[in-house]
């Protein structure tokens, strides 16, 4: 009796062992997928030169002692759903961003624009315009904080491959505000 149980065992542990490597052969079939997904989506990039926004106090100018708080794009993540039959592939984004403003300030909320650019050699293919909501709480003088943007659908030409796209993404700044960005050399995210 026990010898059958022992067989019975062996039977069924041996018959447990083939869906289990069938699940590590699935497994590496859809990381397959995956990686391949990936590189055939646009990228995304943060421009250096509009990754910081320098906010000035309205009443009093644009100086560069004046500004309040500035704000920076430090990082962006990507993801896409390619579709060959419509040629686009929509793409989400999440932005992660960094404000800082001089110690010992009151609670205080603000709202700046972004841009989420298409490109394609060089040119703007689409550009939207976002609102990015955020606050400092008495005494904080740094925020950390995310965006998302749930789809921009970027049109693949049917000569081009999706990867010949790009999505850049920056603040939409004024003359004021690049040119502070230029002398302070703010060029790094």
């Amino acid at each position: 009796m026990k010898r059958n149980n022992v067989a019975r065992i062996a039977i069924v542990s041996a018959f447990a062992v083939v869906p289990f490597s069938g699940c590590s052969m699935y497994q590496s079939a859809v990381n397959y997928i995956r990686s391949d997904s990936a590189a055939t989506c646009p990228d995304a990039a943060i421009l250096a030169s509009t990754a910081t926004l320098p906010a000035f106090d309205p009443a009093k100018g644009d100086d560069p002692s004046n500004v309040l708080y500035t704000i920076s794009f430090n990082n962006v993540t990507t993801r896409c759903d390619y579709s060959k039959r419509d040629f686009t592939a929509d793409t989400s984004l999440k932005l992660f961003f960094k404000a800082t403003r001089p110690p010992g300030g009151e609670d205080a909320q603000y709202k700046v624009p972004y841009y989420v650019a298409v490109t394609n050699n060089g040119a703007i293919q689409d550009k939207q315009v976002h609102w990015l909501a955020f606050s400092f709480s008495k005494g904080d003088s740094v925020v950390s904080g995310e965006d998302d943007v749930d789809s921009t659908v970027v049109r693949v030409d049917r000569a081009k491959k999706p990867y010949e796209y790009h999505v850049i993404v920056g603040f939409q700044l004024t003359k004021a505000q690049l040119e502070y960005n230029k002398k302070m050399g703010q060029f790094e995210p």
